[in-house]
């Protein structure tokens, strides 16, 4: 590992200082997903979503900080990383293979430890637009948990978005910005005389989503949070308490603009996936419909019907997934 540091400083030395002009100066976004198998016999796998911003500060070097969310392969434990990563690009080509290397902190939010993570990865971009870039890398992971670690092999892909020299408020201004409220349909489980609900859920939900290369397709954040009712009843047992929701992840919306109807109508297919706090935490997948009433150039008034799951327990300990129905009234601007 010592090793693979000195090379890597080295690398981004040489090329840092041998810039040339186009890149240098330009910010960039980035969403990136990616999947990491454990090297150990029944180590399982690693899931990460990772937003970043950072800024070109030669046409081949970069320096970024990001965050997410990372879940092992079956959605069990989650963690919330906060990391820093350099890249090296080799050539100032459009097609332009590349160099990096992340390292940050896992901060646990499912109640086991946090831990370090150490991510050297090799890959390549390419141009899907003028500003915005599809990359693909290969890399190793090398967690740290109270001084014992463990190795990872996997893949990431995402996109970044290139402010071009104009800045990130440039960036900024060509999201779209949702404002929800949002209510749950009532969730239960029984277990013999055992009964638990979840049930007056309302709450609200911003996100920020940017244009993609295809038109009319739309994807980046969301965070939603709220309060519910938790009710349990037995033959010798009833209590409700109420509870503060949390869930927080990605999403994707398509605009059907193609069914237009009298200039300001126009359906849409949304796709929430992420990390959701009902009860306890679980990774859920919320997709949806809606209608959007235009009331100007790009802001709207929006209503949504999906679906998703939640946890709950039933009267023996054992986590169940419910479903319900999300109900959303927004507006986008």
């Amino acid at each position: 590992m010592k090793h693979l540091f000195t090379t890597f400083a080295a690398v981004m030395l040489c090329l840092g200082v041998s810039a040339q002009d186009g890149k240098k100066g330009t910010n960039e976004f980035s969403f990136n997903v990616g999947y990491d198998f454990g090297l150990k016999k029944g180590q399982g796998g690693m899931v990460t979503f990772q937003p970043e911003y950072g800024r070109n500060f030669t046409d081949q070097f970069y320096l970024g900080a990001g965050t997410g969310l990372a879940a092992d392969d079956k959605f069990d434990a989650f963690a919330i990383p906060v990391f820093l990563r350099a890249e090296v690009d080799f050539t100032t080509t459009k097609i332009r293979p590349y160099l990096s290397l992340q390292g940050g902190y896992d901060i646990s939010v499912s109640g086991g430890d946090g831990c370090v993570r150490l991510n050297p990865v090799v890959g390549v971009k390419a141009p899907l637009s003028k500003t915005v870039d599809f990359n693909i890398g290969f890399g190793y992971t090398r967690t740290i948990v109270n001084g014992r670690g463990g190795d990872f092999l996997g893949f990431k892909a995402g996109v970044n978005f290139n402010s071009q020299g104009r800045g990130f408020g440039d960036f900024l201004k060509k999201l779209d910005y949702n404002v929800e409220l949002e209510t749950y349909t009532p969730a239960s489980v029984k277990d013999g005389d055992y009964k638990q609900t979840l049930t007056g859920c309302f709450g609200l939900n911003l996100a920020a989503i940017a244009p993609m290369p295809l038109e009319n397709l739309y994807a980046g954040v969301s965070v939603g949070f709220g309060r519910y009712t938790d009710k349990y009843k037995s033959q010798t047992y009833e209590d409700k308490t109420s509870e503060v929701y949390l869930n927080a992840g990605v999403r994707a919306r398509y605009k059907v603009k193609q069914l237009m109807l009298a200039d300001k109508i126009y359906p849409f297919a949304q796709l929430d996936m992420g990390l959701g706090g009902f009860y306890e935490p679980s990774f859920t997948v919320n997709p949806a419909i809606g209608v959007s009433f235009m009331t100007g150039d790009k802001e709207s008034v929006d209503v949504t019907l999906g679906y998703t799951t939640m946890s709950l327990e039933d009267e023996m300990g054992d986590t169940k997934k419910k479903g319900s129905l999300r109900i959303a009234v927004g507006y986008t601007f």
